[in-house]
């Protein structure tokens, strides 16, 4: 079994969680805007979590170097996504964030 995401990786994943993973997002979105409490929002939760991971192992198959340079970028730098665009599109351009439609 991979490894689960660092949070820098979570960072350069975030624009592809909320769209690759919209369904589950939104849930649990929606689910902590109605409850004060975590407990209420685990199963939403769990399921982004699930979805989360079965992402990144798609972007570890697919685009690692490209994914690696920008999440690593993202983390020299404090989380700054403008001191890393050039390799966000690099990224991009190799996992883009809504996938092809054929």
């Amino acid at each position: 079994m991979a490894r689960v995401p660092y949070s820098h990786e979570l960072y350069a994943m975030a624009r592809h969680i909320v769209f690759r993973a919209e369904k589950e997002h939104k849930a649990a979105v929606e689910c902590k805007q109605k409850h004060d409490w975590p407990e209420d929002c685990k199963p939403e939760s769990e399921a982004l979590v699930r979805a989360t991971n079965k992402l990144y192992k798609e972007i570890m198959d697919k685009a690692p170097e490209e994914f690696k340079d920008f999440a690593t970028c993202l983390d020299n730098y404090g989380l700054r996504f403008a001191r890393c665009r050039d390799k966000q599109k690099a990224f991009e351009k190799a996992f883009p964030v809504v996938e092809n439609q054929k």
